[in-house]
């Protein structure tokens, strides 16, 4: 089982830098939680590359997943052809946050022993992770 995960980091100059970061086993989870934690890093997006394609002519996955750790809370957005975009029921007092591809609402954003926990299950599952409640979000309201 693999994640490919990649981001942008931005400088203080203005410049960007692409990281990406391959994601074999549960141990190097908590790196790429800290990685993600960088106040630099911006919003990455998660490949399982054992999930099957939607598009194979167009190599595109059948999922979104997006991570971030923000304010010492984990934030991810999950989706797939089983799913529609969800955020988890996170800690009350975790603030939401705009990202360029998603925006998370206030409330979302998990303890990081939780987003580790739900991150090491879909490694191992290539399934949503079920170790939280989901919840479908109208950002506009």
């Amino acid at each position: 089982m693999t994640i490919d995960a990649r981001w942008s980091v931005f400088s203080d100059d203005g410049s960007e830098r692409g990281e990406n970061m391959l994601v074999a086993d549960e141990s190097a989870l908590p790196r790429l939680v800290d990685r993600l934690a960088d106040p630099a890093a911006d919003l990455a997006r998660l490949i399982h590359r054992e999930r099957p394609l939607w598009d194979e002519q167009q190599g595109f996955f059948d999922h979104d997943v997006y991570a971030t750790v923000v304010e010492g809370f984990g934030y991810l957005s999950y989706q797939d052809r089983d799913h529609d975009k969800a955020y988890p029921v996170g800690e009350a007092e975790s603030p939401g946050c705009e990202f360029e591809d998603d925006d998370f609402p206030p409330g979302a954003g998990l303890p990081l022993d939780t987003f580790t926990a739900a991150l090491t299950e879909w490694l191992q599952t290539r399934e949503r992770p079920t170790n939280v409640q989901w919840r479908e979000f109208d950002l506009d309201a």
